[in-house]
């Protein structure tokens, strides 16, 4: 384990063992049922690490999306299974920018509309379930597409919109980006 100095910006992946996470773990295996089905058939199922994503804002405090995006203890999610990442070219005035979205965004509500589209889109492996149902309420979003939100136009993280990233693919992005790096990792 590495000793963590907090910077605004940085962005928590995190898990747990409860049921919900499992699920939601599950679902990120493949991105449809089809290609769960041959990866479970050819035993390629990609393991996913974490179900929740949030962002940092210093040493005291983080924006998660709960039953609403709210400001939590920075050193509370420290004794997780975490990662922590950082954009190792984030300017000032980035960082002022996503701190400003993050905190337009709190007492926001749960993305429901965004979690049945990505249902949908993961039975059928059709897409635009994702991006229809998602449009409904785009203020309502699910904790790893806030993070994305929060950094439009900064950092893509691989994906062509944020709302259909998940933190599987956030993951592995900033594991093999060159402009991220790992600050924090507790297991």
């Amino acid at each position: 384990m590495i000793e963590y100095k907090a910077k605004l910006g940085d962005v928590f992946l995190c898990d747990s063992d409860r049921t919900a996470a499992r699920i939601v773990k599950f679902f990120m295996q493949s991105p449809n049922i089809y290609l769960q089905v041959w990866r479970a058939m050819t035993n390629t199922l990609q393991p996913v690490r974490y179900y929740h994503a949030g962002l940092v804002i210093s040493d005291s405090q983080i924006i998660e999306q709960q039953s609403k995006v709210q400001y939590g203890d920075t050193q509370k999610i420290l004794s997780r299974r975490i990662t922590i990442y950082r954009k190792k070219s984030l300017t000032e005035d980035q960082k002022a920018l996503i701190k400003e979205r993050a905190i337009a965004q709190i007492g926001q509500g749960y993305g429901v509309e965004d979690v049945i589209g990505h249902t949908l889109t993961w039975l059928t492996g059709i897409r635009w379930f994702t991006v229809i149902l998602g449009a409904l309420s785009r203020d309502n979003d699910i904790c790893v597409n806030r993070v994305a939100r929060f950094y439009r136009k900064i950092d893509d993280f691989g994906s062509k919109t944020w709302y259909e990233i998940t933190t599987k693919t956030l993951d592995e992005y900033c594991a093999k980006s060159p402009d991220w790096e790992v600050v924090y990792y507790h297991d």
